[in-house]
């Protein structure tokens, strides 16, 4: 009777059928005729670089906002749709981000006048009155 450590390795062994062996074979014949592992890496396509297109869950994450924030304002925005599939390009978020650029408000703090002296604030129109 085998060993239990004998049964196990009989379970591990794995037995190759002819398509197997069959690609095993195409594999060692290309490995065999490269010079080096750098001659077969050569042919692999290089880095793609950044994705031309991405969706809610990437824009989200690059504009710093919550992906429910696009999801519910999408009509308002700008965005590539394919199909049922939303997605941004890299302008899309850019003008997104100026969509959304807050500027110095015009009132909100003391200027000064061409002689250098401060001028008077005033309160907004929308202030209420005291009673």
């Amino acid at each position: 009777m085998a060993s239990p450590a004998e049964a196990r390795a009989a379970d591990d062994q794995t037995t190759f059928g002819a398509p197997e062996l069959h690609g095993l074979a195409s594999v060692l014949r290309l490995l065999a005729g490269t010079e080096s592992l750098e001659t077969l890496l050569g042919h692999l396509p290089s880095n793609p670089g950044p994705r031309l297109h991405v969706g809610y869950e990437e824009a989200a994450a690059r504009l710093g906002i919550p992906e429910k924030w696009l999801r519910e304002r999408i009509a308002t925005l700008p965005h590539r749709k394919m199909g049922r599939y939303v997605q941004f390009t890299a302008e899309d978020l850019k003008a997104i981000s100026d969509m959304h650029f807050v500027g110095p408000s015009s009132g909100a703090a003391p200027t000064t006048s061409s002689s250098g002296t401060l001028t008077a604030l005033r309160p907004s129109s929308r202030s209420r009155t005291r009673a």
